[in-house]
């Protein structure tokens, strides 16, 4: 059987107070309680830690090594527990995000300034993909996509929409002409997506 947390734990405040009952008031345990952990953990390491009088409690020559060693580990779980807490309420480390090279320039890269002053902990890594990507085979935190989502076992959520249009060069249409209605679009030259292809498929009407 291992050593748990609580049970180093109540070895340690019972060696800081030298006292059980004093150890049993600031845990909030009983007594009875704090005994048998102190029981079980000398039981487990076969040795005594605690020398007990009716006066006092003394540790031993292991007692004090091991008290050593399970500060360390408490101290260690209290500053994890700690920075986790602080996370939640200042978010910091590398955030990986994946968009296409458009959206990325024209939208993500001027937000940066302001998203900077309000997370200053969080490093931004920022990468382009034209494709869906796996995010987990490229260790990416969040993708932005456009289009309706497939299927998916990730969290998605759907940022503003936007109206689809139709754009052409002035020198394009001083040369070939400008489209009138839907099925025009058929004599004209376009431009669309390879992946993925549904971004292809528009919702216009022939009129």
């Amino acid at each position: 059987m291992k050593t748990t947390l609580e049970e180093m734990l109540a070895f340690r405040t019972v060696s800081d107070t030298g006292s059980i009952t004093q150890a049993a008031q600031l845990l909030d345990q009983t007594t009875s309680g704090i005994s048998r952990a102190i029981s079980r953990l000398e039981e487990k390491l076969d040795t005594t830690l605690l020398n007990r009088t009716t006066r006092r409690l003394v540790l031993t020559e292991e007692g004090h090594e091991f008290l050593q060693h399970a500060r360390e580990i408490l101290d260690s779980v209290d500053e994890i527990e700690e920075l986790m807490t602080r996370r939640q309420s200042e978010p910091a480390g590398r955030l990986r995000v994946n968009a296409s090279s458009p959206f990325m320039t024209h939208v993500v890269v001027p937000m940066i300034p302001a998203f900077r002053l309000r997370y200053p902990e969080i490093e931004l890594e920022l990468n382009t993909d034209e494709i869906l990507i796996n995010l987990l085979a490229q260790d990416t935190d969040v993708a932005i996509r456009i289009g309706n989502l497939r299927d998916s076992t990730l969290h998605a959520r759907a940022l503003p929409h936007t109206q689809r249009s139709i754009i052409a060069s002035p020198d394009y249409l001083a040369r070939y002409g400008t489209p009138q209605t839907a099925s025009d679009l058929a004599q004209h030259a376009t431009i669309g997506f390879r992946q993925p292809e549904h971004l292809n498929v528009w919702p216009l009407r022939h009129a």
